[in-house]
């Protein structure tokens, strides 16, 4: 900075150059410069001399402005320009020992788009050759992938970006202004920030622009020898390989920034393509920038384990830049190294740990470790990557579980959105590891995408997932606390999302213990997704609790990001428990909240909150969002600030709907609203109640979709804090005796008694006792110690989740404790008498032979899925 000496006041002057962070011994690096004046523009013909000086110089030396790392250790680097108008600019480098050559590496270019017998594979498969895929035991109806056809689009499409002079970058859904971008490329200016931003990534999307290019032409020059296309990616290379660095803010270095990832990948790919076609002066200019300027900045996180979905991306380029040049450039060698080691440990961690930053960016991070995974197998023949259990099992069992039925739309928890592009990760799990509804995905909803083209090979199988999981539709994912209880993935179906997770990434929101459903493939139950990053009731309402399907106290949300996670959860056939706990979120607001769902029958839901305030007085209230019409039982359309009366209202969509019935506790004040600021997020049911310090929530969700369903509700009782009882009819079907309470309390209703948290007690035949003897019905009971009344006594010494079909006598026992639990059961009308030792875990259960026996002995899991606390289930619709 100087002073103006006419205006009196400071002027900001600055200094943009790479400050290597670390070299290893041997290695060299070329400081470049760029002025930038006060009013952000770069300074033209002005270019002062940095003098170099480097302490101690047995670590590091200067000559002129080139570095040279002399031995290990720490050294610092001084850099002045002999100029007032620019301060000195100093920083630490470390040298580290010299690095193992790479070994593995055993094959030469190209090996990073293709290698030469893929490249001939992928010519006969354009070619025509008839689809050979197959589906197993039941073939589905899904299309054939037309190779020849998207070839040729792909070549439309590479055209075009052959003949183009310019470009313009969008910025969807986060800025309405664009970038024009003229060619041939010269390093853009800064550009200011748009209204309340700060550090707005211009050059992310940019970036993502020109590896895409790059990728593009290279692929066609690859498959059909065209030079045409090796010439534009020519001039693309040479243009970046003269821009003095890859990232956009300087003061970040490469520190949060995703541009510098997108174009070293992308100029690592088409420099190992085109590598023949570059002059001997070319290919050291392009490899020196892909050393100087991509790879010798990503050092800095060498050694970082967070797991950020942009650390994850600058590790996959760190691989794709060591990959171009590892047969000649030998300092290469620690940055695969670096990127293996943390690529695995990345898998692993997301394996097992609560983290998540939503399906968004999940699924962002994970098409880069595909990308890595599969470039690491190309180049040095090993599968370890590929084939970790994280991107073979759990994240296509996320992925499935979550589709919404119908269309192609997720949740979209934390920072996301309903639609995704999850097509590269979806034919790279059908490739390499034959899913077959990975496969399904891919000729259902992205037959035409270019991921079906390049990479879904043509004998990949195609199974729906209801044939695939053979009914387990169901699912829950115990560590990153999210739950999937669905009916399937037809137009009939619904889905219901939850989340009580740990992650208090910056991603997350505070939102657990949230629901969201989709009937039909409509979302019904919202939540605002990708989070407003300009201060105001857009953010508030995005990141806060006020903008989810979760909990208020006193009109306050939670506290802190994470601090959920799924305490129970049993899938049985036809009735199915997931409970999240919520309490951490809150701080100080409250003692605990804890959210149970129960999805039954594939028909209906039972939302149960339980929350513990601070003191009698407190008010605790439920918001349902939607960004549809809500309509009372009267029909009548209801909008935020219209009076309701009534405790039975609708959510209705284009096609589907779902009613919402109060059911507890008895004294709640419902209203509709919309958040001041926010508005165009839809607006939200409030269920506001006022009580003791503890309260207990019971909320009815009934789906509907296409051919309107009679399902209603009869003689509701409540009892105590907790307790409830309820029939649910639905004409010509069935009746549902519900009751809940906990395992402290009883609830009598309908001449039985009952302790635990819930207890169903269903018929197929309506007016009829459903333990009559012949008949055909349910009994299900979660985290029960006593249930007794006509016909029937159980009774155990710890709670035990059971289901049994009161026909065969068949069903199964859940004991979710660390010991083994006795319980008594004895059936009148069948004459059984039985007491039973449960061990820990799910076990099937024969009454009429008198035997318990794990599940896992019984039957195998269908599928991929990692499964806990019996998180899977067989559908069995009545």
């Amino acid at each position: 900075m100087v002073k103006n000496q006419e205006r009196g006041v400071i002027e900001l002057y600055r200094v943009e150059m790479i400050r290597v962070p670390l070299l290893e011994t041997g290695e060299t690096h070329t400081l470049a410069f760029r002025f930038i004046e006060p009013s952000g523009s770069v300074m033209q013909g002005c270019t002062p001399a940095g003098i170099v000086t480097c302490e101690p110089s047995q670590v590091l030396q200067a000559d002129g402005l080139t570095l040279s790392a002399m031995e290990p250790g720490d050294a610092e680097v001084k850099v002045d320009f002999g100029d007032k108008r620019f301060p000195a600019v100093c920083w630490r480098v470390t040298v580290i020992p010299p690095s193992e050559p790479i070994h593995r590496i055993t094959i030469r270019s190209p090996r990073i788009l293709f290698l030469r017998e893929e490249a001939e594979a992928f010519r006969r498969q354009i070619r025509g050759k008839e689809e050979t895929a197959g589906d197993g035991a039941k073939p589905d109806s899904a299309s054939a992938i037309q190779y020849p056809k998207l070839w040729h689009s792909y070549l439309e499409r590479a055209a075009d970006y052959l003949n183009e002079t310019g470009f313009t970058v969008h910025y969807p859904s986060m800025i309405s202004q664009e970038w024009h971008v003229s060619l041939p490329l010269e390093e853009p200016e800064p550009t200011a920030d748009p209204e309340g931003y700060t550090d707005f990534p211009y050059w992310t999307m940019y970036a993502r622009a020109i590896e895409e290019r790059l990728v593009v032409l290279s692929t066609v020059y690859i498959i059909t020898g065209m030079t045409e296309y090796a010439e534009k990616a020519r001039r693309y290379l040479l243009a970046l390989a003269s821009y003095g660095k890859w990232y956009e803010f300087d003061h970040r270095g490469a520190e949060g920034n995703l541009s510098n990832a997108h174009f070293l990948i992308g100029v690592s790919a088409a420099y190992d393509a085109i590598r023949g076609m570059l002059t001997e002066e070319e290919r050291l200019h392009i490899r020196g920038s892909i050393l100087s300027k991509g790879l010798q900045p990503l050092a800095m996180d060498i050694g970082n384990r967070d797991r950020h979905n942009i650390v994850a991306a600058k590790h996959v380029a760190m691989m794709f830049g060591a990959a171009a040049i590892a047969d000649e450039v030998p300092y290469a060698a620690k940055y695969l190294q670096a990127s293996l080691d943390y690529l695995t440990g990345y898998l692993d961690f997301k394996l097992n740990s609560g983290e998540t930053e939503g399906f968004l960016y999940d699924q962002v991070a994970a098409r880069h470790v595909w990308m890595a995974a599969d470039l690491y197998r190309r180049m040095t023949g090993n599968a370890d990557l590929v084939n970790h259990p994280y991107l073979a099992e759990e994240l296509p069992e996320r992925l499935l579980h979550f589709l919404s039925p119908v269309v192609n739309t997720f949740p979209n928890f934390s920072d996301s959105f309903y639609k995704l592009d999850i097509a590269y990760v979806m034919a790279m799990t059908a490739s390499h590891h034959a899913h077959p509804a990975a496969g399904w995905y891919m000729r259902r909803y992205k037959a035409e995408h270019p991921a079906a083209l390049l990479y879904l090979k043509e004998e990949t199988l195609s199974i729906n997932p209801e044939a695939y999981y053979q009914g387990a539709v169901s699912a829950v994912f115990q560590p990153v606390g999210w739950a999937a209880l669905r009916s399937g993935w037809g137009r009939g179906d619904h889905l219901l999302c939850f989340t009580s997770s740990p992650s208090a990434k910056d991603h997350n929101h505070r939102d657990q213990n949230q629901i969201m459903l989709n009937v039909g493939g409509e979302w019904l139950l919202t939540g605002p997704g990708y989070q407003d990053y300009v201060p105001g009731p857009r953010a508030d309402y995005t990141t806060g609790t006020i903008g989810h399907n979760s909990l208020l106290v006193n009109g306050q949300g939670q506290q802190s990001l994470g601090g959920g996670y799924i305490c129970d959860s049993s899938l049985f056939p036809c009735f199915e428990v997931v409970s999240g706990d919520a309490s951490a979120s809150y701080g100080e607001s409250l003692r605990s909240y804890r959210r149970t769902l129960y999805h039954i029958d594939a028909s209906y839901y039972v939302i149960v909150d339980d929350a513990e305030l601070n003191r009698e007085g407190d008010e605790a209230e439920l918001l349902f969002h939607t960004t549809s019409s809500i309509y009372g039982p009267d029909h009548a359309l209801i909008s935020p600030g219209d009076s309701v009366e009534k405790s039975h209202l609708m959510i209705r969509g284009e096609e589907a709907s779902v009613q919402l019935l109060f059911l507890a506790p008895d004294q709640h004040r419902i209203s509709v609203r919309d958040y001041p600021g926010a508005e165009s997020y839809g607006p939200f049911i409030s269920v506001k109640a006022s009580s003791g310090s503890r309260i207990r929530f019971v909320t009815l969700l009934i789906p509907q979709s296409g051919d309107a369903r009679n399902i209603t509700v009869d003689h509701v009782t409540t009892s105590g804090i907790s307790g409830i009882g309820f029939t649910v009819l639905e004409e010509g079907e069935r009746r549902d005796y519900m009751m809940f309470c906990d395992t402290t309390e009883t609830m009598d209703y309908e001449g039985y008694s009952f302790s635990g948290s819930a207890v169903r007690l269903s018929s197929s035949m309506v007016g009829q006792d459903p333990l009559d003897s012949g008949n055909s019905g349910r009994l299900d009971l979660s985290c029960a110690t006593r249930f007794a009344g006509p016909g029937i006594r159980y009774r155990s010494e710890e709670p035990l989740s059971l289901y049994l079909d009161t026909g065969s006598l068949r069903g199964a026992v859940y004991n979710g404790n660390s010991r083994d639990a006795s319980c008594e059961l004895c059936l009148d009308w069948s004459g059984i008498r039985l007491n039973l030792i449960v061990p820990p875990g799910k076990h099937d259960l024969d009454l009429v032979q008198g035997w318990i026996i794990p599940a896992e002995e019984r039957r195998g899991t269908h599928g991929n899925a990692r499964t806990g606390l019996g998180a899977r289930k067989k559908t069995d619709r009545d």
